[in-house]
């Protein structure tokens, strides 16, 4: 695991008194975490002096922007270490001794007396029972995805080499437009059905933060050949409960070369593959047995995520040839086949997303009070029970492990958290609104690169304090599911530790005691 330290802020010569300030309404961390609002003390003797009927100037305030409240603040992860203690404790009492000016007032007793609390309970004092799920969603689902030749690679857990992955995108276009509106020649707006295509091509967007290639990459557009539908795997043309039925050869079939070309990161994010004429009056005719295009790499090492693929058709008008409008031709199935499917969870691993959709679920039982450790007892009398109005702040901290190379995350990816409403019926089990927004918490890809070991945060603040509201069940457990915001999203997927006493999730929390809970 990295350590990663934050700078705190300097001192100072004068006598300076130092407050971590909560803000019990909102869904963000306590403000004073980290960072910390610094004001100096001045004996009233030093103080500016007021003449009557005026008002002393205001000293200059420290800037500390009040957090946002709602799931927008919830969506920012933080980079945390593990914890190695079985709990640890931030205090800082808010001192009714220490007085301070206000800009507005002379008056020294404003600031009332309390105390924020920060504490982060291990796994076994607020959870169990990690298990995982798969196979929500398909490839089609997502419409296009992904190409990829000879990429990943590398070593299991065990030291055992994994296979290097190999993808394809599959797409059948709609029919043709049969007629186009166009200007003659006397500058009259006509429907001209008399048209025909003098060429065309493939256009593929690819989303550019989600592909990994080291240069440029070449694509082949290939004919399918074989009939297929949107259940389509690596190994088969159909795949579904009423029957399979097995590609020719693996991998989408033998296929008739259509087209290369080659798309340059540096260039844009669009690729532009030309079909002739010829090529198009045959894919028009249904009795030709065409069904659709492959796509496909043959750059080592390359891992491409389309966005979309269409067919752009250059149409000549009769009524106008001078005339060459543009028309696309969008796709009606779209999915992407890949090689080797990825490794089964390992133990004591999490995880989340990938296609078909993983999701990790796990219980949460909330302890009724808090008796220690002694940093906490020496703020507030132990054992101190917290109910749904001392949390300011509540986030699920998952340590985050390397990903087999073929599918690690490339670009930042989101985890949501949903309460599970039957979990008797689980994997099934309907599931309730999200509690993280509609991005989820999101991480950089880097985290789950080698030697991984980084802290996800996942702010589960309104979660907490329904456990923690007068008349919850405190005894029956509430399970969660952390899942993707969408599924299937992507191929990439992330693992968390589930089981490692020193990596299991853990449960941070920032309460509010006030003058009367002490």
């Amino acid at each position: 695991m990295r350590t990663r330290r934050q700078a705190g802020a300097g001192g100072g010569t004068a006598r300076e008194f130092r407050a971590d300030v909560a803000w019990p309404s909102g869904d963000g961390p306590a403000t004073g975490f980290g960072s910390t609002a610094q004001r100096r003390w001045l004996p009233p003797a030093q103080r500016p002096a007021t003449s009557a009927g005026s008002v002393a100037p205001p000293r200059p305030q420290p800037t500390v922007p009040r957090p946002a409240t709602g799931s927008g603040a919830d969506l920012l992860p933080a980079r945390r270490r593990p914890r190695l203690r079985s709990a640890t404790v931030a205090a800082a009492v808010l001192l009714g001794s220490c007085q301070e000016e206000l800009p507005t007032s002379v008056r020294d007793d404003l600031v009332p007396a309390g105390v924020v609390v920060e504490v982060t309970l291990p796994f076994e004092d607020f959870a169990s029972n990690v298990r995982v799920y798969g196979g929500f969603g398909r490839a089609s689902d997502r419409g296009v995805g992904f190409v990829a030749h000879e990429f990943g690679g590398g070593a299991d857990e065990a030291g055992r080499a994994l296979p290097l992955l190999e993808a394809r995108t599959l797409v059948r276009f709609g029919a043709y437009p049969s007629s186009v509106s166009v200007r003659d020649t006397t500058g009259t707006l006509r429907t001209d059905s008399a048209i025909s295509f003098v060429s065309g091509r493939i256009v593929a967007a690819l989303d550019t933060a989600g592909s990994v290639a080291a240069g440029p990459v070449e694509v082949v557009a290939r004919e399918v050949t074989e009939a297929w539908d949107a259940s389509a795997t690596w190994g088969h043309a159909v795949d579904t409960l009423g029957g399979r039925v097995p590609w020719s050869e693996a991998g989408g079939g033998p296929g008739r070369e259509v087209v290369r070309g080659v798309w340059d990161p540096a260039e844009g994010d669009t690729l532009f593959l030309p079909v002739d004429s010829a090529r198009l009056r045959e894919w028009s005719d249904t009795a030709a047995g065409v069904h659709g295009i492959r796509l496909e790499t043959t750059t080592p090492g390359a891992r491409l995520d389309l966005r979309s693929v269409s067919l752009s058709l250059l149409a000549l008008p009769s009524v106008n040839p001078d005339t060459t409008p543009d028309l696309r031709v969008s796709r009606t199935v779209g999915t992407f086949i890949y090689d080797p499917p990825p490794p089964p969870p390992a133990p004591g691993e999490a995880r989340v997303g990938g296609v078909p959709a993983w999701r990790s679920v796990l219980d949460l039982r909330l302890p009724p009070e808090l008796a220690g450790p002694p940093a906490l007892c020496a703020a507030v009398p132990c054992p101190v029970r917290f109910e749904d109005s001392h949390v300011s702040y509540a986030a699920l901290q998952l340590v985050s492990r390397v990903a087999a190379p073929a599918f690690a995350p490339s670009d930042t990816l989101g985890v949501e958290v949903r309460s599970v409403l039957a979990p008797d019926y689980l994997p099934k089990s309907p599931l309730g609104p999200s509690l993280t927004g509609l991005a989820g918490a999101r991480f950089p890809p880097e985290w789950f690169a080698s030697p991984a070991g980084d802290v996800a945060e996942i702010p589960i603040t309104g979660l907490v304090r329904d456990l923690r509201r007068p008349g919850a069940d405190a005894s029956a457990p509430r399970a969660i599911a952390l899942l993707s915001p969408f599924e299937p999203l992507s191929l990439e997927y992330l693992s968390f530790e589930a089981s490692d006493p020193a990596r299991a999730p853990r449960l941070r929390l920032v309460l509010v005691f006030s003058q009367a809970d002490r």
